[in-house]
């Protein structure tokens, strides 16, 4: 078939395949053939004819992908002549149709031509950066020229080039003499394009660039008359603007900041000016910041540069001038991801050069802190104001405590602005747009993401000023304090007050505005008691003490009205009885973090500790009525109650101990809660009482007992015959609280512990006795493997040896009995866990459990979980601790110790027994961790060859008989081979590291024997280049470890470059 035979051919294929008409059956028959295409030896040359000769874009693009296989793969090999042709295509191609031409178009040309002079520039492409400056210095071509200058900065400087690092040192060295007349042309360019788009530079008065370096080449001369002729011209604005200023975006991730002259940096600051553009253009303003801010990403300020930097923050005052200025924006219509990119820059200045800043004798920081607090009270939109205290966050982390002095009155001022903007009092057009309903990722909502971001900033700038701060937030909630002890009685006990807020809108409305403000600044008030609570603060005067203590009186006294109150429960219209929750919510959580406080000063009365417990356990008896977060609030607060508070000073109360009878059994609004108040309870029953009278502690193990026999009642009573559907409610819910409950144990003493399994001890026993019969239901299954995950992690001791042993064997008995149903993946994954505890807990006792668990491990579960290691790797990872386990903790059962050998603990280590007792078995797990060098996933590779590297480091794994004479070369050829095939990459450093050790059991044997053996299976290499390999190895052998790693890489390296070369066919 001739050319346009085969061109017409094609386009009916790629038109056919993109039909969507066109069954999947049909495409995949249009793939093979176009595969069959792909792979004929001289496909290529039709490809060039194909480009330059048909209208189909589809037929382009397939195209340029086979010449973009050839440029890439097998351009060394071509034929000189070929290679012109193909060269000269692409570049006359983007000079005649590389501005009409479709985006993706321009960019697969120029990414081609780039790729070639890669290759070839400037040996065999000499004319490349020339072609390049006179592109950007022709009107019709400057969008070409551009897109060209960027692609090379791309494929020539980036970190992630396919480059050596040869060629790639060589191309920096060689496109460094051009930085400064590519920066005069973009200079000028940028000049230009800011006129003719109607933006009006910032200063009249224009910098005079200073004369480029004398190059040696004549052929990158550029004179100031050619400069002068650039691009005077109406540019196509929108795409020049935008390739320009990402072709200088990525320049400036290499170019050194010395070579960046500033009046390029004063150019692209006036593309911020975003008055000039319409709206659809905001985008541009982003770009132009982005830009900025690739300069600041880089983190360095090389000798001679710091008047740049101080230019460039000048430039940011100058911007800020202008945003605060409504003469010249309108403030509402900036766009917030323009303010992210603006609070980016600000942060990164006052990151690494605030200091500097402070120095110079011209610059007062006040300045551009008074233009930032004008910006934060100005902007209307939560999103930019938040990026406005994003800044003042990154400023309050500079500020030196010797120098805080200097910005006292800024910060007081910007606390006192915040304070107004977070109160409905004060800021009411702007607070009432902010959405508290829709929830991010964080389960925040707009409106406590302003709040607490709000709170934040006023919490940092207490640090400096803790006494100023803290009264400027006491005068305001001081008002609404009063305030809400007069609504929350009036609406508790008047009737016709609720009657008439039901016809009063206005009236409901404002109710909720004082609720909420009363509400959020509780919250600020919480936040600063981090402050006084801190011992390590000296400062902190103790004058202050009654005034705190007067405030927690008064937040107890709130909690205490609105908990009698229960306004949850009234006929308020729901938005009120929603804002009464939240400031219900704030007091009990208010009263949590000044507890510390007032504990810490002994200042916790009987009074009060009545009145707190009177605040939070009537919440949490109710909780069917009760809202969500006043529960959790409430639970929270009894936690740390009982947490700070010595339990026998909190069982004197009657309430506390009927709250204990039915604790158990009430069911909170949520799990959470639950758990919370569970932890309550074994705060108050388990921790230790110090000295109690008999009485006490008949009181104390009666309640124990009342409340884990409530607690997992119904689950003792479930039989095997139970119904399938009572037997997973049941297990879900007594189980999930019983392994809670133990883990928040873990840190008692031993004798709250042994309390705590006398208590829950029928409750294990009978989890084991059901387990065969409810293994069929995977979940319950789960949670009891679960249970005594916690219960032997936190337990053991307690548990006893015959216990543990009683527990291992239900589990091996029902894994070997049942094992299409245990083997499944989370089934597995908790049972290995369960197993690990095992082999871990100490003493000798338990090294009898190693025989039966080694054998269900090989032959029932390994070959479950090595077939499903792909789809489930966390469970191959629990297996591979394990094992790792087994090998750290009881190495003794493989290798007798040198003592029991009957060697003294002095010999060395090669004269003792290196023959293990249990030879098979250690080979069969070592061979695991084998095969996952094998596995793709990163994760488990690294497990295992950080093992191997633990073992040999512990056990001196390396050097044992039996690792050298049948383990030793098969991991190096796996580890090699990871190496050359770069299946791991991100982890060549360890993998070379393990080889070395390896290697340096026998030096003479690696490069003697194992060397050539793994050169001979180098498969796409030849015997001579086998040699070569080898030769150069030899030649550089050294025993050190940076010596022999160093040489490691040059020897791969190598390999696979001599394997590449072999893969590319001539064409």
């Amino acid at each position: 078939m001739d050319e346009n035979g085969s061109l017409a051919a094609l386009e009916q294929l790629m038109e056919e395949f993109f039909n969507h008409s066109t069954s999947n059956a049909r495409k995949h028959e249009i793939e093979q053939q176009l595969n069959a295409f792909k792979l004929s030896p001289h496909s290529w040359k039709l490809c060039l004819y194909f480009i330059t000769h048909t209208s189909s874009q589809y037929v382009v693009m397939f195209s340029l992908s086979i010449l973009e296989t050839v440029i890439n793969q097998r351009w060394e090999n071509g034929d000189l002549a070929y290679r012109e042709q193909l060269r000269v295509i692409l570049f006359e191609y983007l000079i005649e149709n590389g501005i009409q031409a479709p985006h993706f178009l321009r960019e697969k040309y120029a990414k081609l031509l780039v790729d070639i002079a890669k290759e070839d520039w400037p040996h065999r492409y000499p004319t490349f950066m020339d072609d390049v400056l006179e592109l950007l210095r022709t009107e019709s071509n400057l969008l070409v020229g551009l897109v060209l200058l960027r692609t090379a900065s791309e494929e020539f400087m980036s970190a992630n080039t396919n480059l050596d690092k040869d060629r790639k040192e060589e191309l920096a060295r060689l496109l460094h003499p051009y930085i400064p007349i590519v920066f005069q042309i973009l200079t000028r360019i940028l000049e230009n394009l800011v006129i003719f788009s109607g933006n009006k530079p910032r200063h009249s008065a224009t910098a005079t660039p200073p004369p480029s370096p004398t190059h040696p080449s004549s052929t990158m001369g550029l004179t100031m008359q050619q400069l002068a002729s650039v691009a005077t011209f109406r540019p196509d604005s929108k795409a020049l603007n935008r390739e320009i200023l990402t072709t200088i975006q990525h320049l400036f991730t290499w170019v050194p900041i010395s070579a960046i002259h500033p009046q390029i940096i004063k150019c692209i600051f006036n593309f911020t000016n975003i008055s000039s553009y319409a709206q659809e253009d905001d985008d541009m303003c982003v770009m132009a910041m982005s830009t900025i801010n690739e300069l600041l990403y880089r983190k360095c300020t090389p000798p001679g540069t710091e008047n740049f930097f101080i230019q460039l923050y000048q430039h940011t005052v100058d911007l800020l001038r202008d945003l605060s200025s409504s003469s010249v924006y309108r403030i509402e219509s900036i766009d917030s991801t323009f303010m992210e990119k603006l609070s980016e820059l600000s942060v990164l200045l006052i990151q690494q050069h605030f200091w500097r800043l402070e120095m110079e004798p011209n610059i007062s920081t006040l300045d551009f802190l008074s233009l930032v607090f004008q910006l934060t009270v100005q902007l209307p939109s939560v999103q930019c104001y938040c990026q406005c205290l994003v800044t003042w966050s990154a400023f309050l982390k500079q500020i030196k405590p010797q120098n805080s002095h200097k910005y006292s009155e800024v910060l007081l001022s910007l606390v006192s602005m915040l304070l107004k903007k977070i109160q409905f009092n004060s800021n009411f057009d702007q607070l009432r747009q902010i959405d508290t309903l829709e929830r991010n990722e964080d389960n925040d909502t707009e409106w406590s993401t302003f709040v607490k971001t709000s709170n934040e900033i006023i919490a940092m700038i207490a640090e400096f000023a803790p006494l100023d701060t803290f009264n400027q937030v006491l005068i305001p909630w001081k008002l609404q304090y009063e305030s809400y002890r007069g609504i929350a009685k009036g609406l508790s006990t008047d009737t016709n007050l609720i009657n008439a807020l039901s016809c009063d809108m206005s009236e409901r409305n404002r109710l909720c505005c004082v609720l909420t403000d009363f509400s959020t600044l509780t919250q600020t008030l919480a936040r600063l008691s981090s402050l006084f609570t801190d011992q390590d603060n000296t400062e902190m005067p103790h004058s202050c003490d009654d005034l705190i203590f007067c405030i927690f009186q008064r937040i107890l006294d709130s909690a205490y009205i609105a908990t009698e109150a229960k306004l949850y429960n009234s006929r308020l219209d729901q938005k009120l009885i929603e804002c009464s929750n939240n400031v219900h919510s704030e007091l009990l959580a208010a009263l949590q973090t000044w507890l510390f406080w007032v504990l810490q000063k002994k200042k916790l009365t009987d009074h009060n500790l009545k009145t707190l417990i009177d605040v939070t356990l009537p919440v949490l008896m109710e909780p069917g009525s009760t809202p969500p977060p006043v529960a959790c609030s409430a639970a929270r607060l009894l936690l740390t109650l009982t947490a700070q508070v010595p339990p026998p000073g909190l069982m004197r109360t009657q309430t506390m101990t009927d709250f204990i009878d039915v604790a158990s059994t009430l069911r909170q609004s949520s799990m959470e809660t639950r758990h919370i108040v569970n932890g309550s309870i074994c705060n108050l029953l388990l921790r230790n009482w110090g000295e109690s009278n008999q009485r006490d502690n008949e009181m104390r193990h009666y309640l124990v007992g009342i409340f884990f026999d409530n607690l997992t009642k119904d689950f003792r009573l479930l039989t095997a015959t139970t119904e399938e559907q009572r037997v997973r409610d049941i297990s879900e819910n007594t189980l999930n609280c019983l392994s809670h409950v133990v883990d928040f144990c873990k840190h008692f003493s031993n004798s709250s512990k042994r309390l705590l399994y006398l208590a829950i001890k029928s409750s294990v026993e009978h989890a084991l006795l059901v387990f065969p019969a409810y293994v069929k239901y995977q979940e319950v299954s789960q949670n009891i493997l679960g249970l005594f995950i916690n219960v032997l992690g936190v337990l053991q001791q307690q548990m006893g040896i015959d216990g543990t042993k009683n527990a291992v064997n239900v589990f091996l008995q029902v894994a070997v009995n049942e094992q299409h149903v245990v083997t499944a993946p989370s089934n597995i994954e908790k049972l290995l866990q369960v197993l690990k505890l095992v082999v871990e807990a100490p003493g000798s006792a338990y090294k009898n459990f190693l025989p039966s668990i080694l054998e269900l491990c090989m032959q029932n579960l390994c070959p479950v979980v090595l077939t499903q290691a792909e789809e489930y790797p966390e469970v191959y990872l629990s297996l591979l601790d394990l094992f790792y386990s087994i090998l750290v903790h009881r190495w003794q059962y493989f290798y007798i110790s040198q003592v029991r050998s009957g060697f003294s603990p002095c010999v060395e280590a090669d004269l003792a027994a290196d023959f293990p007792q249990k030879p098979q078995e250690l080979i069969s797990i070592l061979q695991i961790f084998g095969q996952a060098l094998l596995q793709p996933d990163i994760n488990i590779f690294k497990l295992s060859i950080g093992v191997l590297e633990d073992l040999n480091a512990k056990w001196n794994l390396y050097s044992k008989a039996i690792f050298r004479d049948y383990l030793l070369n098969k991991f190096l050829t796996v580890l090699l081979g990871t190496l050359v095939d770069k299946s791991h990459s991100l982890l060549s450093e360890d993998t070379q590291i393990a080889i070395y050790n390896m290697a340096s059991v026998n030096f003479q044997d690696f490069f003697t024997t194992f060397l050539p053996e793994f050169l001979r299976n180098f498969e796409g290499i030849s015997p001579e280049q086998g040699q070569i390999l080898m030769k150069n190895f030899m030649e550089n052998y050294d025993k050190d470890m940076p010596t022999f790693i160093q040489n490691l890489r040059i020897f791969v390296k190598n390999g696979q470059h001599f394997r590449m070369c072999n893969s590319k066919p001539r064409f």
